[in-house]
This record gives C-alpha cells, structure tokens and sequence, in this order.
C-alpha cells in the first residue's frame, strides 16, 4: 500500500475551501447577446415597469429608422444621435433599493421576502424571475442612463432619486471585480413623483420597425389584459410626435374552429392538473407575420414560446393546414411558477422535455386534431369561393362555350378543385388562372360523359337527345383543338423569343424542342411517344456509355432535364435532334461530336437488329444550325455526304422558326385576333 504525505503549505491550503469565479464576459455570453431586437429589448423595460405597479409606460423612440450606421468607423458613424427612453410610473427605486437589489446581477427577486413574487402595490404577478434583463439593451447599445425616484416619500419634498450609468465596455470585461459605475447630476437629489426612466444611447447598428410592426412585436410579448396597464409608443421622427396606444393582439379566425380552454386543463403523468386558459383556432388567412404566427403561450402576461404544431413530429394529419393556420393564445402561469422555472432564458420556448412541457405537447396535440377536423369543411369551401369569384369560372365557361350543360359542369368541377387547391397559391393570379384552364379544358368532356351515361341507362333516344349528346362531343373536340392551340402558341412565342435572345442556353433551347416535338414535325402526335422509344433511350445511353466512356443525356418530350440531343419518334422513323444556339458557327469540334453521333447510331442498330425493326422507316439527325464552318476538307466532304445521304437535315433557326410558324398560321392568326378584340382566354 503507497502512502502519501502532504507538506504543511498544501495541507493549510486545502483547509481553505473552494471558490469560483466567474468573468462579467458571461453577463454577454449568457445575458445580452439573447436580445438582438429593439421589441425585445423595449419589452423588457415595459415588463420591469409592469413589476413596479406602474399604470402606464411610455416608449420614446424613432420608428421606421435605422438607429446607428453598420460602419462603425467614426463616432459620427456608430452614434447618430438617435435615443430611446422608456419612462414608467410605477414606485421606482430609492439609491438604497437600487443598490441592493437593481444592481446585483442573476439576482431571483422571488426568492427574497422582501420583493418575493408579487408586486408590492397592486400584488400583480411579477413577470421578472432570471435578474439579467436589466442587461437587455447592451443587446442593441452601448450606454444606459437609469434615472429612477422612490422609497419613502419624503414631507416637502418628495421621492429620493437614483441617478446613474451603465457603460457596455467598463461592464463586460474580462474581470470579477465590482464596477464603479459614472453617477448622473441628479442622484440624491429629490423628485415630485416616483417613477423610472431608461435613456438608451450609443446603438449598434440595429432598425426600429415600422409602427404597425412595432406595435406587433410589442403587443404579441404581452397579454396586455391588465385595466391598469398601459403602454404608449411615441414616435420622435415627426413633429409634433406621434402618441399611439398598444393595443391587445388579436388575429381574424375562422368561424367554428375556436376551442376555449379554460375548462381543459392539462393533465401530466403524475396526476398533476394544470390550470390553462385562452384559445386555439385556425386563422382565416396564412401567415402574414412571424408575431401573428403560431399559438402564443404566455406566463404571468408575458410571452414564454410561440409554438407551430406544439412540437409533434412531422407527418401528422392536417400538418401544412395547421402549420400555417393555427393561432391562439394560452396562459399557463404554472411555466413559470416558484416552483420550478420551465421557461429557456432567451423567453422564445419552454423546456419541452420537461414533465410538465411533455403534458403541454400531449395536450396540444388532442386540441390541433380537433381542429383540423373541425376546420377542414369550412376551409374547403373558402378556398373553393375565392377560387371561383377570382377565375371567374361560370362567366368564362359560358363564353367560350354557350352551352348551359357545360357551364354547370364547369361550376361544379371549378368548386371541388378550387377546394382542393394549395391555399396560400390562390393568391398567385397565374396559378389561379392555370387551374381554371384546367377546369374548363376537361368541363366539356365531363359533360360528354355525363350525356353519354344518361341516355345509356334508357332503353330508347329521342332525336334531340341525340342531337345534344353530339353536339357536346363537338364542343369537347373543339376544347381539345384550343388547348393543343393554345400551348403550339406559346411554344412558337417562345422560340421566337429564344432566337432574337444573347447569351440563350443550348440545353434551355434542347429542352424546349424535347416539349414542343412537334416543332420538328407539325403532325407528331402524343400518341407516338410509345414505350419503343424509351426502351431505345435506354439501351443507347448504355452502348454510348461502353463505347465512349461518358454518360449522355437523352430527352424525350416533356421530360425535364438538359440534355445532350432530343429523340421524337415519328410514324415508323426515329429523329434525332441536335442543335446549336443561334449565331453559333457549327465547328470542327461540332462535327467531332456528330460524327460520334453517326457512327454510334450505326453501330447499334447494326447490333440490334429487333430495336431497328421498331424504326422501319431508318432515323436521322435533324440539325439546327446557323451557320457550318469546317475549314478541316475531310470534315467537310465527310458532313456533305451525310447530307446528301439524309443522315444529317440541317436548318438554320429563321428557316426552323418559318416552317413552325408557317405550319401553324392558323393557330397564330385565331389567336392574334382573339387578343386583338379583347379576349383573355387561355385557349386559342
């Protein structure tokens, strides 16, 4: 066994005891750098008024204004002169009270009988408990001036005053040491009335809100339900100043969606019932703002956390809806009760993990089904009534197609999708507008449908039913043909535009010839996309990886991707189409890589003699180009046989362009004079 001896010195040390030190540097890691806003900053002095029994506290500041330049170079730059005061009427301090409980930091006035955890008029519930928001505006400046008269009042001549400064670089140093603080001119001396006042100076460079978002923030930190409390925001831009009231925060819900809670109190695992009150509902329209977002959870009328979903995983029924509708406000004071502190020091969450906090996500989670249940018809039906007043469904289906059938089947198929639509995109006139385009494309086959049933469950048409259901089907031919109208239309404006464009992207212009294939040849048809085709692709990319060692993109219309060459197959023969930009000069690295194409197109068929079978009638490479340069002769006399063989067909753009738009003159004509006299209608 080894012994150890100890010297005297060690021994008479050790007898000491231990002690930690802590540096002010932890007042800015722990406190101040948790409020970076001015609300937030200025709702902590509102709540130390509120602890002081004041009645009403005024905001002095300029709104709209950026309090300090982000250069912070000069004086001129990092101080504009701008303050922001916060005045209270409430029993202030005397310089005795502020010594021993304003300035003695982490202080738990709750913990002390003699300030505890109610006010010491009006007995109202203090909202302060952590000792580090009178620290809160080093978050945005760097100067405090505390200028506060209470204590006793004293015959004749009133209230003892404490006047004095908070420096941000004396304070928060690398240093334990108590720090002198500068001592204003009016300390010790005596004021009329009691009271605080809160001057803020030196800021960093940190924007004051606007005045409705101002207010906002504010009033969405505070239940405000007090009688007794007031809070007034002076805006100091104008002059004379503008006086404004907060007023308590309130959100437009949707009729039968609240839920009052002040009869469901939150029950944990232990059989402990927690009091709550307020309530839950779905907003009647999304966010518009982050203060206005979420159930707002409040303790002692102060704001503890802003909850979504009350922390549920994702994936529950009615997520999105709930997400970005559900409002409310919950007071549990028990968050934050003598007891046990469940609040996060920065005051935008609780401990959710807690046993108490589990309780509240369990409780929240029973209460968000409801109303998802209770929501879900009446949001359909406001979606469906915004959809159709703003697509104007009945009105243009009438129209367009003059048949009252086909109107009502309009209404009907605009009123189910227009209830199924993504919310907050019926705010998007073009996806408003698209979705109605949908809605009156399928209408009139809808009604053929309905026709045709109807007369098939009688056992004998009459003439005129004959004649509706035909005259239906022509009016759903003629839907079909404005629809492939409309979208040749646009394909060809965007051509046009893409050839007149610098700088234009050859994978953008591929991509829009793999969509519009029938740029290429007018008479394609959707039909000919056929699975030959895409088991081709696939087998090609794979012979071109084995032979040149390199993946390849492969489009087929509609698919999207930027691809290397487009594949239409047309009739019995495979086209192959490569182009080049417009302007561009195809070059001997060009013809380097057709050549590859030839040869690799060769090849496989050559080796796959099933999949030539498919395209009877051969394939070739449709070119767009402006213009072929090949000063290499063998390139050139190899390019112009491949012409002549029609194994390359070469079309410079304005000739590709004039045979589109010549092919499709009717549409462009139909739909320029539908434009012309007014018409706004998708279709051609």
């Amino acid at each position: 066994m080894t012994s150890m001896t100890l010297s005297t010195d060690r021994v008479t040390n050790a007898s000491q005891g231990y002690s930690l030190t802590i540096s002010r540097l932890t007042i800015d890691k722990l406190g101040v750098k948790l409020y970076d806003k001015v609300s937030a900053v200025v709702a902590e002095l509102i709540a130390n008024g509120y602890d002081a029994d004041a009645e009403n506290v005024t905001v002095e500041l300029p709104l709209g204004t950026e309090l300090a330049s982000k250069d912070p170079t000069t004086k001129e730059a990092a101080d504009k002169g701008h303050e922001v005061v916060v005045r209270d009427d409430g029993h202030g301090m005397s310089p005795d009270e502020a010594r021993a409980f304003y300035l003695k930091v982490g202080r738990d006035r709750r913990a002390y009988a003699e300030q505890g955890a109610r006010s010491r008029t009006k007995k109202r519930p203090v909202m302060g408990r952590k000792g580090i928001g009178k620290l809160a505006p080093f978050g945005i400046c760097r100067r405090i001036e505390i200028l506060s008269a209470g204590g006793d009042k004293v015959v004749d001549q009133g209230y003892l005053t404490t006047h004095f400064f908070l420096d941000f670089d004396k304070i928060v140093t690398d240093d334990e040491t108590p720090v002198p603080l500068e001592v204003g001119d009016k300390d010790a001396t005596y004021s009329p009335a009691p009271g605080t006042t809160v001057r803020l100076t030196q800021f960093l460079p940190k924007r004051v809100p606007d005045t409705v978002t101002f207010h906002r923030q504010l009033a969405t930190r505070f239940a405000l339900a007090a009688p007794d409390f007031t809070v007034h925001v002076i805006d100091t831009r104008p002059t004379p100043h503008i006086d404004t009231v907060v007023e308590q925060f309130k959100v437009p819900v949707r009729d039968g969606t609240k839920v009052d809670v002040a009869n469901r109190p939150v029950n944990t695992a232990d059989g402990e019932t927690l009091a709550v009150t307020g309530w839950l509902a779905m907003a009647k329209d999304s966010y518009s703002n982050e203060e206005g977002a979420g159930v707002r959870i409040y303790a002692r009328g102060k704001i503890v956390a802003n909850t979504r979903d009350f922390e549920q995983p994702a994936g529950f029924t009615g997520e999105f809806a709930m997400r970005s509708y559900l409002v409310g406000q919950v007071h549990a004071d028990w968050l934050d009760d003598d007891s046990e502190d469940l609040i996060r020091t920065d005051r935008q969450s609780i401990l959710w993990d807690s046993e108490r906090g589990e309780a509240l996500r369990e409780w929240g989670a029973s209460i968000i089904k409801e109303i998802a249940k209770a929501s879900a018809g009446p949001r359909r039906e406001s979606k469906s009534a915004k959809f159709m007043k703003d697509a104007k469904i009945e009105e243009r289906a009438a129209e367009r197609y003059g048949d009252e059938e086909v109107v009502r089947v309009a209404v009907e198929l605009g009123k189910k999708i227009g209830g199924f639509a993504a919310e907050d995109e019926l705010a998007d006139p073009d996806y408003v507008d698209g979705l109605a385009e949908i809605v009156l494309s399928v209408a009139p086959h809808q009604a053929l449908v309905q026709a045709f049933k109807e007369i098939s469950s009688q056992q004998d048409a009459t003439i005129e039913q004959l004649v509706t259901l035909f005259g239906r089907a022509r009016v759903a031919e003629m839907a079909s043909y404005g629809q492939i109208a409309s979208e040749r239309v646009q394909s060809i404006r965007e051509l046009q535009g893409a050839i007149t464009k610098t700088g234009v992207d050859e994978a953008d212009m591929q991509t829009l010839i793999a969509n519009a294939p029938w740029l290429i040849r007018p008479d394609w048809s959707v039909i000919t996309q056929n699975q030959a085709l895409k088991t081709f692709r696939d087998q090609f990319t794979k012979f071109w990886k084995d032979k040149y060692g390199e993946d390849i993109e492969v489009a087929i219309s509609h698919e999207k991707k930027r691809p290397d060459f487009t594949l239409i197959h047309h009739g019995r023969m495979l086209h192959v189409v490569e182009i080049k930009v417009p302007g561009h000069s195809f070059n001997g690295k060009d013809y380097e890589r057709l050549q590859n194409y030839v040869t690799a197109f060769s090849e496989f068929f050559k080796v796959n003699a099933g999949m030539k079978s498919e395209f009877a009638e051969g394939w070739r490479i449709d070119l767009i180009a402006d213009v072929v340069k090949l000063t290499d002769e063998t390139q050139r006399y190899a390019f112009e046989s491949f012409e002549r063989d029609k194994v390359v067909v070469r079309q410079s753009w304005n000739d590709f362009l004039a045979a589109a738009v010549t092919a499709h003159e009717a549409f462009l004509n139909a739909f320029d004079a539908a434009h012309a006299d007014g018409d706004g209608g998708g279709s051609a």
